[in-house]
């Protein structure tokens, strides 16, 4: 029985090829995996940029929230010039258990409070003065001032948002 020589190199040849071809379907899911991997990075920045978001949203809310408690103090002492305290509390549920406010205790979940310092400086010589209002929430602070264009009868400028 005579083997051809060209058997042999057809048979060596389908080996390489077939090789080559486990070579190839490595290398494109290697790429896909990292693709999806790259994917999975993205949405998970996303999520936490909208967390962000919601974050710094609700620390504004915080700082109005003090703003408001502030012109109220005013308005009802014009010589009203202190810190001002405050904490809301954040919840879309309507439940009928009350919240816990203590930070040392166990149960207290820090998600279901923003909170506000509020300073007022009033300038008596000119009638004047300015409220400036830090809400925080969940580590993000946002900071709002407004300025006192009279004392009494109270009238304010628009707030803005304060980068001091």
């Amino acid at each position: 029985m005579k083997v051809k020589g060209n058997r042999r190199y057809r048979f060596n040849n389908r080996r390489k090829r077939r090789g080559m071809s486990i070579l190839v379907a490595l290398m494109v899911v290697s790429t896909l995996i990292m693709l999806a991997s790259v994917g999975l990075k993205i949405s998970s920045d996303e999520a936490e940029i909208t967390n962000y978001d919601l974050y710094a949203m609700q620390a504004e809310l915080a700082a109005e929230s003090g703003l408001m408690h502030a012109a109220t103090a005013l308005g009802g002492d014009s010589s009203f010039a202190s810190t001002v305290y405050g904490t809301m509390e954040v919840t879309f549920e309507s439940t009928a258990e009350a919240a816990v406010t203590d930070p040392e205790d166990p149960e207290f979940d820090e998600r279901r409070f923003a909170f506000y310092e509020t300073h007022i400086t009033l300038n008596r010589s000119n009638n004047t003065g300015r409220i400036l209002s830090t809400g925080r929430y969940m580590g993000v602070s946002k900071k709002l001032s407004a300025e006192i264009e009279k004392i009494s009868p109270l009238k304010m400028k628009k707030a803005v948002t304060s980068y001091e």
